[in-house]
């Protein structure tokens, strides 16, 4: 099964961005909210899923129902365990440098930068769901005005 390559670009950086944000660990999204983000339509979201799947691009386990799926993004790990014994001790010396900055700043700010990224990851994360629970809220009063009326008219 065959994507286009601007869609699985798409779906590869969003299943990227999202492991990130998780810290490639395990994750549950909604369908939906991937359709939202993605900009595709249902039908080449299941494809595209599908497309990852078979590519070891991600892997897909059920979720808490059949709205949603839990995800883990394969490719950021091997990047992870890649790393060079020179990547790593450049790692090290930056963060003994970032260290004896904080020590000689006082501030510490490049902590609460991470500090600031994590929470903005949290609130954009949490605007999206309620962006999600309105959208169903909104569903749902427009099936029971629906059935109201039906049942006014009997």
């Amino acid at each position: 099964m065959r994507l286009k390559e601007k869609t699985h670009r798409k779906f590869v950086e969003f299943f990227d961005k999202i492991s990130n944000m998780y810290q490639g660990k395990e994750f549950e999204l909604a369908y939906s909210d991937i359709q939202r983000e993605t900009g595709t339509a249902s039908v080449t979201l299941k494809r595209a899923i599908q497309a990852l799947a078979e590519d070891g691009v991600i892997e897909v386990h059920p979720g808490r129902n059949s709205r949603y799926a839990r995800f883990r993004y394969l490719l950021a790990t091997p990047d992870l365990g890649e790393k060079s014994s020179q990547a790593q001790s450049n790692e090290t010396r930056n963060s003994e440098s970032l260290i004896d900055e904080q020590k000689v700043s006082g501030t510490g700010q490049s902590s609460m930068s991470e500090d600031v990224n994590e929470l903005t990851h949290l609130v954009d994360h949490l605007r999206r769901r309620i962006r999600n629970q309105e959208m169903a809220i909104a569903l749902l009063q427009d099936r029971l005005a629906e059935i109201e009326d039906k049942i006014r008219k009997r």
